[in-house]
């Protein structure tokens, strides 16, 4: 069995169609997010999606300037948040932090298999979303999301386009693998 070509070749583009998602589009996303594995499965994970006119401009307002030239644009807007509390630090590890990462991945391959674009980004100014999508202690902003069906990479600024246009690579597995001991090849 080969890797799945879906995990091969998605890509967190940056380029959206304007058009609305359809809800069932938004729910296989959702869907996808929550079966993940999580320790002890506690799913210590939330999803707030920025839908109204208020809560979109307060995630567009959090975003890093980079980020702010592209993700305006996408038509679904959410934030990833998840609580220490429901899954509580192991050997100094922020294990929560762990489970929202794996459910957020499940959803980013699931809307790439779709077609969408999907794209998570750390760019962000956490206090923020916390305030104004008001989001309660303990809960913390893991990752934000925008998502839409694909546009054309030409609506993008030329600086963001290139980004999208650069061909994908990842460093060799004899980089990162090791035997017994870091730094020995496998």
């Amino acid at each position: 069995m080969d890797i799945l070509e879906v995990l091969r070749n998605r890509r967190s583009d940056r380029h959206f169609d304007a058009k609305p998602v359809a809800q069932r589009d938004v729910n296989l996303l959702i869907e996808a997010f929550r079966w993940a594995p999580s320790c002890n499965n506690r799913q210590p994970w939330r999803l707030v999606f920025a839908t109204s006119a208020d809560a979109r401009a307060v995630y567009d307002d959090a975003l890093s300037a980079g980020n702010k030239q592209w993700a305006c644009a996408a038509p679904v807007k959410i934030a990833v948040i998840g609580t220490p509390d429901e899954q509580p630090d192991r050997n100094g590890l922020n294990v929560w932090l762990l489970d929202v990462g794996l459910a957020l991945e499940n959803m980013l391959v699931q809307g790439y298999a779709m077609g969408l674009t999907i794209h998570a980004m750390a760019g962000y100014n956490e206090q923020k979303i916390v305030q104004g999508l008001h989001i309660p202690p303990p809960f913390r902003v893991a990752a934000i999301v925008a998502a839409g069906y694909r546009g054309t990479v030409e609506s993008l600024p030329e600086d963001v386009r290139a980004k999208d246009l650069k061909p994908r690579v990842r460093k060799p597995a004899s980089e990162f693998v090791f035997r017994d001991e870091f730094g020995t090849p496998l």
